[in-house]
């Protein structure tokens, strides 16, 4: 009896050899997938089960032929004696230009002569020559229209910059003395902030030159130094204040809605806040930023 078990093992085994053989001489054209993704709880069937074998799309062989043609293209030619011709230069466009100038001067990196060099400065200096040609044209331009000059309302010039920032200074000083009803201002500090007592210097001097209310919101404890101040977290998390100091200021546009609005985050100037006050109060206004 136990011949014969051994006997029927063995050409099970056989059988299961003979089937893997022809299976693996199948499958070199066969592509088998599992049925499922998780291909281990398909027990029943196994994963290499062969009706889940599905010929193999035979892959595509790149075309290497355009390759092949491009590498053996020649590298095209500097004709040096062509660009020392002006008019040769002013016939090509701006792209064109811009290829020869970076050819020439790959070339003259990688292999310099002095007719080379010569050749290199020779297109620089047009181009200089260009450029100096446009800027005339801008400057002509611009007298002509001096609304599209920044300048022309923003003066570069040493005399003309102290004087626009004397207008600016008394058109805030105005401005300032209207809203002073119509704005108010948070600052954020936290006790052991060092900055934070020197923005407050800041802060008071604003309080008494232009009246603004303001309300000092610590996130741990007031320390000495910091007037009208209550300890409130959650004011941090509201207002989104992830730093101190930090100034946040609430206007009211014209429908009479609070519009927030931060305006400073570590030490800044009184100038600077007042230039941004002013310039929040009036896009608030507006609803366009100012020029």
């Amino acid at each position: 009896m136990r011949k014969r078990i051994i006997a029927l093992l063995c050409v099970l085994l056989g059988v299961l050899l003979l089937q893997g053989v022809c299976l693996s001489g199948e499958s070199q054209d066969m592509s088998c997938k599992p049925l499922r993704h998780r291909y281990y709880e398909d027990r029943e069937r196994g994963w290499f089960f062969r009706e889940y074998c599905e010929p193999a799309k035979p892959k595509e062989k790149k075309n290497s032929g355009a390759q092949a043609e491009k590498a053996s293209e020649p590298e095209n030619k500097i004709d040096w004696a062509k660009l020392q011709d002006p008019s040769y230069l002013d016939s090509l466009d701006a792209p064109g230009f811009r290829r020869t100038f970076e050819s020439v001067k790959n070339d003259v990196v990688y292999h310099p002569t002095k007719e080379k060099m010569l050749v290199y400065l020779q297109l620089q200096d047009y181009m200089k020559n260009k450029s100096i040609d446009f800027a005339y044209i801008w400057r002509d331009v611009l007298l002509d229209h001096p609304e599209l000059d920044v300048t022309f309302r923003h003066p570069a010039s040493n005399f003309g910059a102290m004087t626009a920032n004397t207008l600016r200074n008394q058109e805030n000083r105005r401005i300032m003395a209207e809203l002073r009803d119509e704005i108010g201002l948070f600052f954020f500090v936290s006790g052991d902030c060092p900055y934070c007592h020197e923005e407050a210097r800041i802060v008071n001097l604003l309080v008494a030159d232009h009246g603004i209310a303001v309300r000092t919101v610590s996130g741990d404890y007031c320390a000495d130094g910091f007037d009208e101040c209550s300890v409130e977290p959650v004011l941090f998390e509201k207002l989104n204040v992830r730093d101190t100091p930090t100034l946040v200021a609430v206007y009211r546009d014209p429908d009479d809605n609070p519009r927030i609005q931060t305006v400073a985050t570590g030490i800044v100037t009184k100038d600077d806040l007042v230039n941004r006050l002013v310039f929040y109060y009036k896009y608030f206004k507006t609803g366009k930023y100012s020029s």
